[in-house]
């Protein structure tokens, strides 16, 4: 059913369980398995070098989350690819997903507060509303 699943996860304890639930599918399916992580840099900074400093430190924290995942599929049998990109979270989940012809989004159902997602709308509602595939929202 499925080939290829993507995993959004960000380190947070839901994450947890979205990379668990797409370890068991892409073990079940022996689908391919790509967990993808997205640095986002506030769009207000006071400083250049202030932004390059928080977007390593980003991209750093998340290839640790990266290379945890890979251990974690790993040790239950299944082969995990992680990646890390730049940018607004649910636009590069969309972009990279089309571009890489994933079947299966999987991702955690968590982030605004309610007053911000109302206005903005979450990460889980925008990549919901325009995915080209299915996707699986875990709580």
């Amino acid at each position: 059913m499925f080939d290829k699943i993507l995993a959004a996860i960000d380190g947070s304890p839901t994450s947890e369980k979205v990379l668990a639930a797409a370890v068991d599918l892409a073990g079940r399916y022996q689908a391919e398995l790509i967990a993808l992580s997205v640095a986002e840099v506030p769009e207000v900074v006071a400083m250049v070098d202030e932004v390059d400093e928080m977007r390593q430190s980003a991209e750093d924290y998340f290839r640790q989350i990266g290379e945890a995942a890979v251990a974690y599929a790993r040790s239950r049998g299944v082969r995990l690819r992680s990646v890390v990109l730049r940018g607004h979270a649910a636009n590069e989940i969309l972009r990279f997903a089309e571009a890489e012809a994933v079947q299966l989004i999987v991702l955690g159902r968590q982030g605004h507060s309610r007053v911000a997602r109302f206005f903005l709308g979450s990460t889980t509602d925008r990549v919901s509303e325009h995915s080209h595939c299915t996707v699986m929202i875990v709580k």
